[in-house]
């Protein structure tokens, strides 16, 4: 199994934080956060990754070895010439790099546990990971029918409890070939179009899920993580 994992963000809530760096590679305990990522692909059953990346490649390039060996994850860099977003980025990448099989596509900038990874994966249809939360109103919801079809991808801004997008997906080898490489997003112009022929179902995750794009919640997360395991 191989994952596409979006590293080309800018990072900009976090700016004060990351002074230039990236965003993926914040420092955890003495850890890169993407390392963290990588042991839970690792645990289920990941065994490549993609790095999709634009802003400080140059960073990801120097720490690939390191993260490596300690994941144990085989990684390769793809970089944009220019920021393509976040469906440009894995088309682009895909292009690149193509996948074997089914795949994995995740943000670098959230953590879920293997189960969350294992469960898209094991999906026998295109699949994204949904989180129950107590407030939606950050994320992007989805509306799904009785059997868990994935009907609609909300915008950002309805509060209330409800299902959201974890920031997972998983394709079969051939589902983004009609797409062209062109600046695009993810949750806008691919998935809309898969939706409308009924192609991808909802992964409901129970685990954690810990969105660190704003200081306040990469120092819940720093606050909260125990251990070199997880």
């Amino acid at each position: 199994m191989r994952a596409y994992i979006l590293c080309g963000g800018f990072g900009t809530r976090l700016s004060s934080v990351l002074q230039g760096g990236q965003k993926a590679v914040v420092d955890v305990h003495g850890r890169p956060f993407l390392a963290l990522v990588l042991a839970q692909l690792k645990l289920a059953g990941v065994t490549q990754a993609v790095l999709c990346a634009h802003y400080r490649a140059d960073q990801l390039a120097e720490l690939l070895p390191g993260l490596t060996a300690q994941s144990g994850v085989e990684l390769q860099l793809v970089v944009e010439d220019q920021p393509l977003g976040t469906g440009g980025a894995v088309l682009h990448a895909v292009l690149a790099i193509p996948p074997e099989g089914r795949f994995l596509v995740l943000n670098a900038d959230t953590w879920l546990d293997q189960q969350a990874y294992r469960q898209a994966a094991d999906a026998t249809e295109d699949a994204i990971v949904a989180v129950l939360v107590e407030d939606r109103s950050r994320y992007g919801s989805l509306e799904c029918s009785a059997t868990l079809e994935l009907l609609a991808l909300n915008e950002k801004g309805a509060g209330g409890p409800g299902r959201v997008n974890a920031g997972v997906y998983a394709f079969a080898a051939d589902s983004l070939s009609e797409f062209a490489v062109q600046a695009c997003s993810m949750e806008k112009d691919i998935l809309p179009r898969l939706i409308a022929r009924g192609q991808i179902v909802a992964c409901e995750y129970t685990g954690p899920f810990i969105d660190i794009g704003t200081p306040d919640s990469l120092h819940a997360f720093k606050s909260g993580f125990q251990g070199t395991d997880q």
